[in-house]
């Protein structure tokens, strides 16, 4: 077999046309319908078997080798946002209010161009890489449902990666450790007793005792948590009360939580509700607390994995494509599938300034550098093919 990165320069048309398509046509989480049906007719197009799944979007190719061995996914997410994009773009979005700011679009271009690789060279290794083209990832923990439908039954291993624009083309990361935080929500009902603003002695403020809870949640990361470990606890709305003049008997309070920490996370509902609680007791009021526990850290554990993809980005992009990525408090529910089976995740550069390309993600003006595409193409197939020929030893 010819060198991965240079099968990966030859389908690099392919993918920036594909992304192109996906970018102009984008669709919300849950709702891509028209997108998953793109990739379904991509990989049969390619003899690719493909599974779909009852009530939800995304899909699973299959693809053989030689002979049987070990299993390997790839995963990319297809899901859009509700941004309405900058205008002046030839490739720009067609659906008014939604946008592929967050670069799915090119994960899954790049997977449907490592697909094409793996497909016509199926016979050069042995075992299974499964490609997941998984819906709604900007959701929460929608990756739950293809573990639920049997998706990873029988996956030794699995491999995802985001394009980055703060790191420019020509760079990835892979490393070892914490890489995104959890992504939890609660909800806190402050009840107290209406009166009129002229009578504020006849009831309790549930607006005060919301405040005050509020500013005593601010403990836990500052008192409680130790102070080597992040944690953020944000408290993000503040519904209630009906007019300036009356003391409020009912406020909401919505907040999220992001930490690395996987035992003191666990902690949190209890923290959150006995806090609140208490708080809003010293006001005369009752606070009731719900917690949703959204996806969970992403944290690379797995050494070998983590070289694997490594030797992947080196024998693509070339020697010195390495660098180090401090890791960031945003989720990403990929952590679902390695809470099932090992895994690794990793970020490619799609940054160019002299392009003008270095737009945060979820921002209406973002975009890729397309020339990097290429690369994301070869790490996904040289990682799958490294993984199984290291399985035959």
């Amino acid at each position: 077999m010819r060198p991965i990165r240079e099968l990966a320069r030859e389908q690099e048309d392919y993918v920036i046309g594909m992304r192109r398509q996906f970018h102009a046509h984008p669709e919300l989480g849950e709702k891509e319908v028209e997108t998953t049906r793109t990739i379904v007719r991509e990989l049969e197009s390619m003899g690719i078997p493909v599974q779909t799944f009852d009530g939800i979007t995304g899909c699973v190719g299959v693809i053989e080798g030689s002979a049987p061995g070990a299993t390997v996914m790839l995963r990319a997410d297809i899901d859009a946002l509700p941004i309405q994009e900058v205008e002046g773009r030839s490739y720009g979005s067609t659906c008014p209010g939604v946008m592929h700011a967050c670069g799915h679009d090119c994960h899954t271009a790049m997977l449907l161009g490592a697909a094409r690789i793996l497909k016509e060279h199926s016979s050069e290794f042995h075992g299974t890489v499964k490609l997941i083209f998984q819906m709604a990832e900007e959701i929460g923990r929608r990756s739950e449902e293809y573990v639920k439908r049997g998706a990873l039954e029988g996956v030794d291993a699995i491999f995802g990666m985001h394009v980055w624009p703060e790191m420019p083309t020509g760079i990835a990361n892979f490393e070892r450790g914490e890489r995104m935080a959890c992504s939890d929500r609660f909800i806190i009902h402050v009840k107290g007793v209406s009166s009129h603003g002229s009578a504020p002695h006849l009831g309790h403020d549930a607006v005060l005792a919301a405040a005050a809870v509020v500013m005593a949640l601010q403990t836990i990361p500052s008192r409680i948590n130790n102070p080597l470990d992040s944690l953020v606890v944000t408290v993000g709305m503040m519904n209630g009360g009906t007019k300036q003049n009356i003391i409020a008997d009912d406020v909401e309070l919505v907040g999220t939580v992001r930490t690395f920490n996987k035992a003191f996370r666990d902690s949190m509902p209890e923290r959150i509700g006995r806090i609140a609680a208490q708080v809003a007791e010293g006001y005369g009021c009752t606070a009731e607390s719900v917690y949703y526990f959204g996806p969970s850290p992403l944290i690379n554990e797995d050494a070998d994995l983590v070289r694997l993809a490594q030797g992947a980005a080196e024998k693509t992009i070339g020697e010195g494509c390495l660098v180090h990525k401090d890791k960031v408090t945003g989720a990403e529910d990929f952590s679902v599938y390695m809470e099932k089976v090992p895994g690794i995740y990793g970020y490619l550069g799609v940054g160019n300034r002299e392009k003008g390309i270095d737009c945060v993600v979820h921002h209406p003006a973002f975009d890729v550098d397309e020339s990097a595409l290429q690369y994301g193409t070869g790490i996904y197939a040289q990682f799958a093919l490294d993984y199984l020929r290291g399985q035959e030893k």
